[in-house]
């Protein structure tokens, strides 16, 4: 008679409990917010630019704002130009000088905010003779901002080392409970002597604070978030 061949006891299937892509809502919300914000303020910025009489279509304002020193450099070519081939007495120079002082004086804060939303990446486009904001981009931006992409095989290693302390440590303390057995996991060395008597300070990690800082999953993707990004 022919022997049933024993079938191999099926491996059961390990939960994943961390995802490849990690999505933070609050941070989302915040940037989408940012820049919801600023797409609000540009209208009245380049408001402020045209009631000057200067033009606010994307080539003027990439001029004006690429660096840090761009508008003041253009305000004073504005200068050269004025006096270029031209015979001024001193009083006129110093009018010159003075009217575009004061124009880039007034104009300085509003420029400078344009550049700062460049620095922050917001998304501008050109919309006929003027800059809009591309809200397509910024929904895109918030999620890729919001979004960070992980080793989730090797996370979950980790926390399954991590956790076995976590439980042992729960063990311990359910079984010096049930028998009415001292804290061992109590730490002398967290007791220090002050000028005014016996108090406590924190050691650098009690067993206590391991065993909350990684109780979860969740605690402990919060927290080593950064060294397992791709």
């Amino acid at each position: 008679m022919h022997q049933k061949q024993k079938q191999k006891p099926m491996k059961m299937k390990k939960e994943k409990l961390f995802n490849d892509e990690i999505f933070n809502e609050k941070i989302y919300n915040d940037t989408k917010k940012k820049f919801e914000q600023m797409s609000e303020q540009l209208p009245d910025l380049l408001a402020s630019l045209s009631a000057e009489g200067l033009p606010t279509d994307w080539g003027f304002i990439d001029t004006i704002t690429h660096n840090e020193g761009a508008f003041k450099e253009w305000v004073e070519r504005q200068r050269e130009e004025r006096q270029r081939g031209k015979f001024l007495t001193v009083a006129e120079i110093q009018r010159n000088a003075d009217e575009l002082n004061g124009f880039y004086s007034r104009l300085a804060p509003y420029v400078n905010a344009i550049r700062r939303m460049r620095i922050e990446r917001l998304p501008m486009v050109t919309v006929d003779d003027s800059v809009d904001v591309d809200m397509d981009k910024v929904e895109e931006l918030a999620k890729k901002e919001a979004t960070t992409k992980v080793n989730a095989t090797k996370m979950q290693e980790y926390w399954e080392q991590v956790n076995k302390v976590v439980q042992a440590i729960n063990d311990l303390k359910e079984y010096e409970d049930k028998n009415g057995l001292p804290d061992s996991t109590f730490n002398p060395a967290s007791i220090s002597m002050g000028m005014d008597g016996v108090y406590m300070t924190p050691p650098n990690l009690s067993v206590k604070e391991f065993k909350d800082k990684f109780s979860t999953p969740e605690n402990f993707q919060n927290i080593f978030l950064n060294t397992f990004k791709k």
